[in-house]
């Protein structure tokens, strides 16, 4: 209910001219059953003078060093907090290790400071966003350390077929990499392009594959694919593996041949990825189900863990690998 006060009065009164007490008595009052820590706290020494109930819980007393119940606020870190300006905050640690936000502030005309205590703010975004860099900076040297020692294996390998396998290790390693900082770079919030990240691998493997074999052209038709952060890398290792596999199975060793790989929205909902060649075509009795090869034991893993559905069908001539994705 809306209160008037009377110029020089000691008592307040409302609209239907009820009386309620007034002057420093019932502010004392509040301040004394305020549930926020409160103190006053002389500027020099940084001694309590006054401190609510509340506070009086947490274990500081009038007479009491501010320091003596929280160490963090000592009279030198005060006092530079208060050079800055007539107020300032220290994050302290309160009863049972949590942490509190410790405000205070010139009360006018009184060497004194007024000091709350409020739950410590969570981090600033940009420090949460500097966190995230760090660490995914460390994620990023991790895995081109494991890719390294995968390397120095390979030379050391003799057998032709772990040679080759280390050497698909290493791909699939690299492709994380690629979708890892693909993820970092282009969100902050829980959608990446995908048709972007998409379009750059294509033309990565396309020169990769150019460089000392015959000629293997990708082509690629996207549209803008905002996807969920969690499926990108999913995605861009089933991407490697059905391009890769066309790459090496499709044509004939040492003839050229072209890659089509689309991205594209589907009339029923989600998005469709269809990788598809001119090559030779599928195998008699090809299943994705049933296919072996550690390549399609990959695509099929990830392909159930985004609730997708792959499969393989003729393109006459050459292969189409489909992907349907419920997203």
């Amino acid at each position: 209910m809306p209160q008037v006060f009377a110029a020089g009065a000691g008592r307040a009164s409302d609209e239907n001219g009820a009386s309620a007490p007034d002057g420093p008595g019932m502010f004392r009052s509040i301040v004394e059953l305020s549930p926020t820590p409160t103190a006053v706290v002389d500027g020099a020494s940084f001694r309590c003078l006054y401190a609510n109930a509340t506070m009086r819980a947490m274990g500081l007393e009038s007479g009491h060093a501010l320091a003596d119940r929280f160490p963090e606020a000592s009279a030198e870190r005060m006092a530079e907090t208060l050079r800055n300006g007539e107020g300032g905050r220290l994050r302290i640690t309160g009863p049972e290790e949590v942490s509190w936000d410790l405000n205070m502030a010139a009360l006018d005309g009184s060497p004194s400071l007024l000091v709350t205590l409020g739950p410590a703010e969570s981090e600033s975004t940009e420090t949460a966003h500097h966190h995230a860099r760090e660490v995914s900076h460390r994620v990023k040297n991790t895995l081109q350390l494991v890719s390294s020692l995968l390397t120095l294996q390979t030379l050391s390998a003799k057998d032709p077929d772990m040679r080759r396998a280390f050497q698909e290790a290493c791909s699939r390693i690299g492709t994380v990499t690629q979708a890892h900082q693909r993820v970092h770079a282009a969100t902050r919030g829980s959608l990446v392009d995908f048709g972007a990240y998409l379009r750059d691998a294509c033309r990565e493997m396309e020169s990769h594959f150019a460089v000392g074999g015959p000629e293997r052209r990708i082509a690629v038709t996207v549209e803008q694919a905002m996807l969920p952060v969690d499926s990108v890398i999913p995605l861009a290792l089933i991407l490697n593996e059905l391009v890769g596999n066309a790459t090496k199975y499709a044509y004939a060793a040492g003839s050229p041949g072209d890659i089509e790989v689309s991205l594209v929205p589907r009339d029923e909902g989600g998005r469709r990825l269809t990788v598809a060649d001119h090559g030779r075509g599928l195998p008699p009795g090809f299943e994705v189900a049933r296919a072996d090869s550690l390549g399609m034991k990959v695509a099929r893993a990830f392909a159930g863990q985004l609730k997708g559905k792959l499969r393989a069908e003729p393109n006459v001539p050459g292969a189409r690998f489909v992907l349907d994705l419920p997203f």
